[in-house]
Parts: structure tokens; sequence; C-alpha cells
């Protein structure tokens, strides 16, 4: 009963985007190894798995991502530890996003991944 709840105030809302999936388009494969999704639904945002190469918070010095829209605006910004290799965060739906690897010490941009993310929309 709960679940038929959240869907019909998701439903209310707006849209719904069934079996989401996420692109990656290009990446600097220094920094990033991969995106993946667990979500099955999502009404404006995924939560997205990002999966950092073991030098990108060591040697490389990355300590914030930065997930930009295609208008240049800042979607959601966290920092990640030394030796951290995996980070959850937040990716629009039917959108296509940068997301960007900076150290934030000299603050240079160590690495950028454009990424897409589609799906099934329901109104």
């Amino acid at each position: 009963m709960l679940v038929l709840v959240v869907v019909v105030a998701l439903v209310g809302s707006g849209c719904v985007t069934a079996q989401p999936t996420i692109t990656v388009e290009s990446n600097s494969p220094a920094v990033f190894q991969g995106f993946s999704t667990s979500d099955a639904w999502g009404a404006s945002s995924i939560q997205a798995s990002v999966s950092l190469t073991p030098q990108a918070t060591t040697s490389l010095g990355v300590t914030k991502l930065s997930v930009v829209t295609e208008n240049g605006k800042s979607f959601y910004t966290t920092t990640v530890d030394a030796g951290q290799t995996s980070v959850t965060l937040p990716l629009p739906l039917g959108a296509t996003t940068t997301v960007v690897a900076v150290n934030t010490v000299n603050g240079t941009t160590v690495g950028t991944a454009n990424v897409s993310t589609s799906g099934t929309t329901y109104p």
C-alpha cells in the first residue's frame, strides 16, 4: 500500500522515468573508471555510482567532484577523501552533464566526464 501512495505522489507531481541509464560520452581515463546506477526509476534525478581510479584521489590530488549542467550551472558538488575510489552523486534525468574532478589545493581541473541520462519517461 505504501508503494502505491509513493507512486501516486510522484506521478501527481510530474514525470517519472523508469529504467534510467547513464551513457558516458567522454571521460578522462586517468580519473574516471565508470558510472552506473541501480535506481529503477527517478523523478528529476538519479543516484549515480562513480568509480574513480586509485590514483585520482592520491597522486592526482582530486578533492572535489562537481556536476555541471549543459548551461554551465552547478547541479551538485561533493568532496572526496584521499584514497576514496567510489562516490555516489545525483545526475539530472534526461540531460547531458559534465562531472568535473578538481584538485582544490592548487585549483586545477584534473579531469572531466561528459555523461547523459535517459530512460522511459511517463507523464
